[in-house]
């Protein structure tokens, strides 16, 4: 008897021993996560920037313009050639770069009431600082200038295609139950789209949304649908931008009104009777005082689409998720219908497509605020697309 305690006590240490080994081996990689988020990208490689501007005139220019205009570029930092337009001449800003030099020409017209034009920005001869500060915007971020506050995420259309491929990818290893550094590591995210945590963002990050864990059922959805999803759960959103230097990073910001960041999902190209078949299939329904919570998980797994659920928006609505229950007379409905019918009226669903194309739903807070970023996040979509 007491050789079989013993044999069991040294089986207890041997045990204990693995389960502390392995703990600390969670903690070790978790931590270098969390660093790997903190510190960014690697340092981008040091580019220098010249920039010149040509003004073409037009024609009755008024006396003595070109060299007052002259003389506010010098006093701007930047020289200036001014010239009569030619035939085949046109406003243009174009960039070039060979090795560590970057050369960027900005093309404009002098017009007729004597201000000056480069592409969607005109200039009045009193406007000295604003034309300095758009020079030194040309200096820093090259021919497209700062992304900040444009549409689009102040990416070309080549650019945003680039991301939306990259982000296009499928996770193939499951984040579920991890915390958001070693989630985000799941995602296998390339080299060439690093995801770079602003100082806002690391501070959050010191809060309570590092030690929510990733949710289920986000395996084989797309990098950027889960990405915006892990990130929301921490009160964190994502959106593409570009460096000084001209490459582009993915930029985590604290989710606000002012940023504009990268959507969970996007609207359905196709229609859900295409699209989401079986959630629109009529099937007889009748729940007396079901958990909510059960009833969308059997909806996902008779529908086979992946159902899920905003819970950091839910918790600061005070809306009570797992306590909430549903009952419905017998009758026929879609599941689409059933979903409706058991999250209103605090709660709604969102039909929607991941970068690949992927139908799922997603199960949100019912609220003004929701509807308009929906529709906001809509019409940036079509605006990118049509640029």
């Amino acid at each position: 008897m007491s050789g079989c305690l013993m044999r069991k006590s040294a089986g207890c240490r041997c045990l204990t021993t693995l389960i502390t080994g392995l703990s600390t081996l969670l903690f070790v990689a978790s931590a270098v996560a969390q660093s790997r988020l903190e510190t960014g990208p690697a340092p981008q490689r040091s580019i220098r920037t010249e920039v010149s501007c040509e003004l073409l005139m037009a024609t009755r220019v008024p006396p003595l313009a070109a060299q007052r205009w002259g003389e506010i570029f010098r006093r701007a930092g930047a020289s200036v050639r001014i010239r009569q337009a030619l035939g085949n001449d046109r406003a243009e800003i174009t960039e070039t770069t060979r090795g560590s030099l970057r050369q960027v020409k900005a093309v404009g017209l002098l017009d007729k009431d004597g201000s000056i034009i480069f592409e969607n920005r005109r200039f009045q001869e009193s406007h000295g600082a604003a034309l300095a500060e758009w020079i030194r915007e040309l200096k820093t971020y090259g021919a497209q200038g700062s992304d900040e506050g444009k549409p689009g995420y102040g990416l070309s259309r080549e650019q945003f295609a680039q991301v939306f491929r990259t982000l296009a990818a499928k996770v193939l290893r499951d984040p579920a139950g991890l915390d958001l550094p070693l989630a985000i590591e799941r995602l296998d995210l390339p080299a060439v789209l690093p995801l770079r945590m602003t100082p806002a963002a690391q501070q959050l990050l010191q809060g309570a949304g590092l030690r929510r864990p990733a949710p289920e059922g986000l395996s084989g959805l797309s990098r950027g649908t889960v990405l915006a999803i892990l990130l929301n759960n921490a009160g964190l959103g994502f959106r593409p931008g570009r460096t000084p230097e001209g490459s582009l990073e993915l930029r985590v910001d604290p989710l606000s009104k002012q940023n504009a960041s990268w959507p969970i999902g996007w609207p359905l190209e196709k229609p859900p009777i295409t699209s989401m078949p079986k959630l629109v299939e009529f099937i007889p329904v009748e729940l007396d005082n079901v958990p909510l919570t059960d009833v969308i998980l059997a909806i996902s797994a008779k529908t086979e689409i992946p159902i899920l659920t905003d819970h950091r928006r839910i918790s600061e609505g005070n809306i009570p998720l797992d306590k909430l229950k549903v009952s419905q007379d017998y009758r026929k409905m879609t599941w689409s219908g059933l979903l409706d019918r058991v999250t209103f009226p605090d709660l709604m669903r969102e039909l929607l497509q991941d970068e690949a194309g992927t139908p799922f739903v997603w199960i949100t807070t019912r609220t003004v605020t929701q509807l308009n970023e929906r529709a906001r996040q809509r019409e940036q979509l079509l605006d990118q697309k049509a640029k």
